[in-house]
């Protein structure tokens, strides 16, 4: 099909009504192109409010929080060392940080490397977020000693489980190595050599600026509700502790401006090389397969995750902190990437309605594949191998017979439903793809879930693990 542009008006005229049918209160959304040449095209939209609070305006330069879009500028920042010849990717993590650990497992405690880090495969705790660790410039150090208290989540080397301790263990690595701060080396190792004035990662920064507040939910309840009404989080950021996993805030336009040095061979706008046209390369290219995971992803690289758009190639990453949510997605064949930030929790389906729909009008890109559910009933085979209680840190799954198809899923609430999150208690489904999902109330697409079988080692004693949002879940009984 051939290209036709996605005209500004008709991207903001997007962008209003889908802040409207998501009950999101401010957004930015901008969409880059780079041609053969290198020359960018980029066009940025905004709208709405920063905080029903304030009721202050949206504008250009608003810094939204970007969540876990962090960890791609530092695996650029150690990729930055690879460069240099400092680090390899085999590097060990115990050859830059020899007090680091897992507890009870001395395989990852010995031979996690840095390619570990990178494409969540380390079995480091994924979702520990400490908040007194304080907020000197040793609390990435002191995170890095906390996370090693937690067991292993799954064995070395996969199945992958989505890891923000590991990105903190990668951020220290590079504190170390620089001699600096993570928030000191992503100023000075991106944003000021690359000209981006509006990234920062400290509150006494963000706040010279114009700056969104996140927003949560504002009833409870089990029931369909779309789109929920919200309110200002009493929280406005994750503790600087966990800093190199999800602590920048950004305009959308240097957002943009950093996400297309990926398809610049790892040139900035400005004309900076930020990293090697290889490392760039690299950072892209499929490291571990997610494909009985679902299929959400096809698999992970370096940093970035690899969305499944049928046979279009795609790189991207989403991001979540106290009530904002943030994704960028990049179609390389094309040299287009597209990223929506926002202040409230539906933000993650808005933009990626937003997504679908500016990637169909600028490419003829189709639609990522849909989950879809059906009303198979559970044989008692499946609910043998099924039923149990899941559990990691910070999240509880029970799998119980019952329902209209035999069985019944109870997810307790976790830390990202926000202060008004409830026990949920949904029916289990067969999809069409050969997984399983359930329906959230609150969302309007079904959530997929997989079930994995792993071997068991000495420091991951549990075989049978659920897989959502791709993370793992262990059966502990």
């Amino acid at each position: 099909m051939a290209r036709t542009t996605l005209a500004h008006n008709d991207l903001q005229a997007l962008l209003d009504s889908a802040i409207a049918e998501y009950g999101v209160p401010g957004a930015a959304t901008g969409v880059v192109r780079v041609d053969g040449d290198g020359r960018i095209d980029l066009d940025c939209v905004w709208s709405g409010i920063t905080n029903q609070a304030t009721g202050y305006p949206v504008i250009g330069d608003t810094l939204f929080q970007i969540g876990s879009i962090s960890k791609i500028f530092t695996t650029v920042l150690a990729m930055q060392l690879v460069d240099e010849g400092r680090i390899s990717l085999d590097t060990r993590v115990r050859e830059i940080l020899p007090d680091f650990r897992v507890q009870g497992a001395s395989d990852i405690t010995e031979h996690c490397t840095i390619r570990h880090l990178m494409n969540h495969t380390s079995g480091i705790e994924g979702d520990a977020f400490p908040d007194n660790l304080g907020r000197g410039d040793d609390c990435v150090a002191k995170y890095v000693r906390y996370i090693g208290d937690f067991p292993a989540r799954s064995p070395l080397g996969g199945p992958l489980s989505y890891s923000n301790g590991a990105f903190v263990v990668l951020g220290r690595v590079v504190e170390v190595l620089r001699g600096m701060t993570w928030d000191e080396a992503v100023r000075k190792y991106i944003a000021q050599p690359a000209g981006f004035g509006h990234i920062w990662t400290l509150p006494e920064d963000v706040l010279r600026f114009s700056s969104a507040l996140g927003h949560n939910r504002a009833i409870a309840t089990d029931q369909p509700t779309f789109p929920a009404p919200v309110r200002p989080s009493p929280v406005w950021n994750l503790p600087r502790s966990s800093g190199p996993c999800g602590q920048i805030s950004a305009s959308i336009g240097d957002l943009m401006g950093f996400v297309s040095v990926f398809l610049r061979d790892g040139i900035a706008p400005n004309g900076t090389r930020l990293l090697s046209q290889h490392s760039a390369m690299l950072m892209t290219k499929e490291q571990v397969s997610l494909r009985d995971q679902g299929i959400e992803n096809i698999g992970w690289a370096l940093g970035w995750q690899l969305p499944n758009w049928g046979d279009e190639p795609a790189f991207g990453h989403g991001g979540a902190t106290e009530g904002q949510r943030a994704n960028v997605v990049v179609f390389p064949k094309h040299g287009l990437a597209i990223a929506t930030l926002t202040n409230a929790d539906a933000g993650t389906q808005m933009a990626a309605h937003i997504a679908r729909t500016a990637a169909k009008r600028e490419a003829g890109i189709a639609s990522l594949p849909e989950v879809i559910m059906n009303d198979r009933t559970f044989t008692s085979q499946e609910i043998a191998d099924m039923r149990g209680t899941y559990a990691r840190e910070g999240e509880e799954y029970r799998i119980v017979e019952g329902g209209p198809t035999g069985l019944l899923m109870i997810i307790e609430p976790d830390g990202d439903d926000g202060p008004m999150g409830v026990q949920l208690t949904l029916p289990l489904h067969h999809t069409s793809q050969g997984f399983y999902a359930v329906q959230r109330p609150d969302q309007r697409t079904p959530t997929e879930i997989a079930l994995l079988r792993v071997e068991r080692s000495n420091y991951a004693p549990y075989r049978v693990y659920l897989a959502q949002g791709h993370r793992i879940t262990p059966r502990i009984r």
